[in-house]
């Protein structure tokens, strides 16, 4: 299968391999505490990868499905051995335009829109009908995202710019909706990222700046990054000159 850029590919690969991979920018989501999903969230977003992705030409798929020999044409549905409807979705030259997927009892596992010629948006669910993940799409690249743990809550928002190969937003979030790290656009002008860090208990736990370079498509620490204790002192400080520690200060 080839699938496009879908960002819960890559939240899956960090949920299975942990948080030393980097997600963008050269920036990594410093989740030490409890970023881990729980073994059946994991299930859940294994499930969303679904054998009508490739159909989905709006985001990269180029396989087609026929019908009584021919290119599928309207709506066309698919269902278990019981009879419950597993997917339904409208098909123009055996491609998939618009669909909705089911999981074996019934509740719905993910829906794909059009909205209009350049934008799209796809929603997955947790098998408890709470929302999985919702990603918007313009020009088949992905602009916005957010994944949800089975309760509801946000685990991992992202916002990404539209025609430039950067991040404007990446946040995770613990299951009790503390935050783990955050990372977002600070100065416009100067292309200058605020990260953070944070203590089990939602206390700052270090901050920083990180400026982007469009001509190297890479990213550095810049200035003073401070670091916290729980309770709220500081306890070092470092001074970055061209993406290394400079001067380092404290413990």
């Amino acid at each position: 299968m080839n699938f496009p850029e879908t960002p819960w590919k890559g939240l899956l690969a960090w949920a299975l391999l942990g948080p030393s991979l980097s997600m963008a920018q050269g920036t990594e989501l410093l989740a030490h505490d409890a970023a881990e999903l729980a073994e059946g969230e994991l299930v859940d977003m294994r499930a969303t990868v679904d054998a009508y992705e490739p159909l989905n030409h709006h985001l990269g798929g180029d396989s087609i499905r026929h019908c009584n020999g021919y290119a599928c044409i309207g709506w066309v549905e698919d269902h278990y051995a019981d009879g419950t409807l597993k997917h339904r979705g409208y098909y123009d030259d055996g491609r998939l335009i618009i669909y909705r997927n089911h999981y074996p009892d019934g509740t719905l596992e993910r829906e794909f829109k059009v909205l209009d010629n350049v934008r799209c948006l796809m929603r997955t669910y947790h098998a408890n009908g709470t929302l999985l993940s919702e990603a918007k799409y313009h020009d088949g690249r992905v602009v916005s995202y957010t994944d949800h743990y089975a309760s509801g809550r946000v685990r991992y928002e992202e916002e990404r710019h539209k025609t430039e190969p950067y991040f404007l937003k990446m946040n995770l979030y613990a299951q009790d909706g503390t935050p783990i790290s955050t990372f977002e656009l600070e100065d416009k002008k100067r292309l200058q990222f605020r990260q953070r860090e944070f203590h089990p208990d939602g206390s700052l736990r270090s901050e920083g700046l990180v400026a982007y370079d469009p001509v190297r498509m890479d990213s550095q620490r810049i200035g003073t990054w401070r670091y916290y204790d729980a309770a709220g002192s500081v306890t070092g400080e470092e001074d970055y000159v061209d993406g290394k520690v400079h001067v380092a200060r404290g413990e």
